[in-house]
């Protein structure tokens, strides 16, 4: 609801009474109102001092409403003002709005100046180009999710970040495991395993850990989400084929800045719990910040077939961070997150101990440590040095079957930000591990362990006003499947302040690993060792999009985004089962290549108190079979997006969502049904505390509806492929404090 990750709008509007009424007002009788008088307000930018036409001037809290519209000149003439102290709040687009007091009358013209909003004019400084520099200035398209959007999301789905990607066009979160919950998330249409998750730039989400990475996350420490879409392989190294999901923490606020503090209570329709909190402050040259969650899930049978729709599962999360200021050149932080769950799902007799049955019961520790570093070496050159070590254990108990292992991987990293003149230099080099220790010898075994090292340089250049370029390179070492080379480019044209287009292109590999969502589905029973003939996957792929910001009827402010893109993924990994029919599955690279291309039509629109978002996403995903060529399971071609907000900063927000996935292509080959997704969501503050309620899926859209997914004898099930809602509709609601 609300919010669906859109690039950023030139807009935050806030004017809570409307200038229909207001002018209407304005031209009432004089006698129909005692004490009124005139008023000029002049409207300008607080920096240039320059004029804003079309800036909104409204009295708060006067009836009948009274208010008027800047002209050229900024200045705008209200008449009918009740005489005393008033508030007048005073917005235009791209700006931050503003409440100033007044005493009427006064001879003199009351001079407003606004502040522009950052993060409307695409202001926001974004973290994974390593650049610092802010959204408007880089040639990578980025998108982000920031602020109210992640605040939105919070209140839907507190316990983990699903939500929050999955209702961000052109992402897709696909469950990959009915009993369990697992999820994965996809770009582009392509699976999981080639976006690569990052948390703070250090990339600990995959192999072995990536089952339950999104499932993992709590939101609730999030300042920013950044997402890239396309080829971003050259800073980040294999992986990164379809894109990156940068996860950017909260840090202290300034000195002299109040310390956070807020607590979050939430509780569901369907026998969910969920407490979090997160404190955050700074002190001279020491601050810290601490997430706390606890998340209770109870055993769920939406559908009535006495299965899991919601496994059982209990989670605690802890990640305290410290950072330390020695002096105006050097800032670091530490940090440490640990995270303890128990799922279970399966038949709910089972998990009740009342009868022997089906379930699947999964026991997992994940530690986290992570460090960074950054130094000023001059006014133009910053060192950065980062690190860390992540640490997953997990067991998986099905009836007559474990599986069980560890997982450790590490992440370290060197390099320089150089700026001269137009340029910004990044480059550096890092080394990364990633080594899994299986317990016990139940079926095949799985013992691997793999290193890559890589050198990396880009050039982000300011060739003119109109022209930025973004040139990269990486050479990267797997210690199993050689040396890649990984270039990218990207664009920026200015074509006026409103329009603006981007373009990149890029190469990228991944290195093959079992830990896949097949694997994964069957809990890593019966799955084969990679053979020596598995090569590394490898793919080219690029993004054009154009990007669009102005104002409709000088009132509707639009900010509109039109991309396409085009993948093409060489020696795809892709499952077997075994020729012998023993219920083995071995991986192998595919004959052809996997080729996916698409449209993705983003617009937001805002009026006064009322924002807009509509989505369109066009997939046509294939793969090579038989010797010609197969759409690619589970990629619908049609998706839209509809979301409508209304808010009051402040005060609170109303959100309506529907979505809408085409028919879908099952392994099998058969097609599923298209199908609705709508909520509502309302948020109001009252003092410190913030209450809201979320109604998701209110059509209670669900996949039993079009057939069983849980197939075969209920002692020894199979599963069908999960395409659709398995939960249906929840009901949740919560209290926010802001202490």
């Amino acid at each position: 609801m609300g919010g669906a990750a859109f690039p950023p709008t030139m807009t935050r509007t806030l004017s809570p009474l409307l200038f229909l009424v207001a002018a209407l007002a304005a031209h009432a009788p004089a006698s129909a109102q005692s004490d009124t008088h005139p008023l000029t307000v002049r409207v300008v930018d607080e920096h240039e001092g320059t004029p804003l036409p079309g800036a909104t001037v409204v009295v708060d809290g006067v009836t009948p409403a009274v208010g008027a519209s800047s002209a050229a000149d900024g200045v705008a003439r209200l008449e009918g003002v009740p005489g005393g102290s008033q508030t007048l709040v005073v917005s235009f687009v791209g700006y931050a709005p503003a409440r100033v007091a007044v005493t009427v009358p006064t001879l003199d013209p009351v001079e407003v100046a606004l502040e522009e909003d950052e993060e409307a004019l695409g202001d926001v400084v974004v973290a994974a180009t390593r650049t610092s520099r802010t959204i408007a200035q880089i040639p990578t398209r980025v998108e982000t999710i920031a602020g109210e959007e992640i605040d939105e999301k919070i209140s839907m789905e507190p316990s983990n970040i699903t939500m929050l990607l999955n209702e961000s066009p052109g992402i897709v979160v696909q469950q990959t495991s009915a009993v369990s919950g697992n999820a994965s998330i996809r770009i582009q249409g392509l699976d999981g395993r080639y976006t690569q998750l990052l948390k703070d730039g250090f990339p600990l989400y995959g192999g072995f850990s990536g089952g339950l990475s999104l499932l993992q996350v709590p939101p609730l420490d999030l300042r920013q989400v950044e997402i890239v879409k396309g080829p971003a392989s050259t800073l980040y190294g294999g992986g990164a084929i379809a894109g990156l999901v940068n996860l950017v923490s909260k840090t202290p606020g300034p000195e002299a800045a109040p310390a956070e503090r807020s607590l979050l209570l939430n509780g569901t329709s369907a026998g969910g719990l969920d407490v979090g909190a997160f404190l955050a402050d700074r002190v001279g040259r020491l601050g810290y910040t601490v997430l706390a969650s606890a998340n209770h899930q109870g055993a769920y049978d939406g559908d009535g077939d006495a299965f899991t729709n919601l496994p059982h599962s209990r989670r605690l999360t802890l990640a305290p961070r410290a950072f330390f200021y020695p002096s105006e050149q050097t800032a670091a932080w530490l940090g440490l997150t640990g995270t303890a769950e128990e799922r279970e799902g399966g038949d709910l007799d089972v998990i009740a101990d009342e009868a022997a049955g089906y379930s699947e019961r999964s026991e997992s520790v994940r530690l986290t440590s992570q460090a960074r570093l950054d130094h000023a070496l001059s006014e133009r050159a910053t060192l950065t040095l980062k690190q860390s070590t992540s640490y997953f254990d997990r067991r998986i108990d099905l009836p007559g079957y474990r599986f069980e292992g560890a997982q450790t991987a590490t992440y370290s990293e060197a390099s320089a930000l150089v700026r001269l003149g137009a340029h910004d230099l990044v480059a550096g080099l890092d080394l990364r591990t990633d080594a899994f220790d299986q317990h016990g010898a139940e079926g095949p075994e799985l013992d691997d362990a793999q290193g890559a090292a890589g050198v990396f340089v880009q050039d982000t250049w300011d060739v003119a006003e109109a022209l930025a370029l973004e040139l990269g390179l990486r050479g990267e070492v797997h210690d199993r499947y050689g040396l890649f080379a990984l270039p990218r480019a990207s664009a920026l044209v200015r074509v006026s302040p409103a329009v603006s287009v981007r373009a990149t292109g890029g190469l990228g590999y991944k290195a093959p690993t079992v830990f896949l969502e097949p694997s994964e589905g069957r809990a890593f029973r019966g799955v084969l060792p990679l053979g020596d003939d598995v090569e590394a996957e490898t793919s080219a792929g690029g993004t054009v999009d154009v990007n669009v910001q102005t104002v409709l009827f000088d009132r509707v402010t639009l900010s509109l985004n039109q991309a396409a893109y085009l993948t093409r993924l060489d020696d795809a990994l892709v499952p077997v089962a075994s020729a012998n029919d023993d219920g083995l599955l071995r991986y192998r690279n595919a004959d052809g290549a996997v080729l996916t291309r698409g449209l993705e039509t983003n617009a937001r629109f805002g009026l006064e108190d009322f924002k807009l978002f509509l989505g369109y996403v066009y997939l046509d995903a294939t793969e090579a079979a038989d010797g010609g060529r197969q759409p690619l399971a589970l990629t619908p071609a049609h998706k839209t997006y509809t979301v409508l907000v209304w808010e009051q900063h402040g005060r609170g927000r109303i959100g309506l969502e529907a979505y809408y996935t085409g028919p879908q292509t099952l392994p099998d080959g058969d097609r599923t049904a298209g199908y609705w997704v709508t909520g509502i969501m309302g948020e109001w503050r009252v003092g410190p505390a913030r209450l809201f309620l979320n109604l998701e899926n209110l059509l209670d859209t669900q996949q039993t509806n079009y057939g069983p997914v849980v197939l075969g004898p209920r002692a020894t099930p199979t599963f069908a492929e999960i395409w659709a809602p398995t939960d249906g509709f929840i009901a949740n609601g919560g209290v926010k404090l802001d202490l």
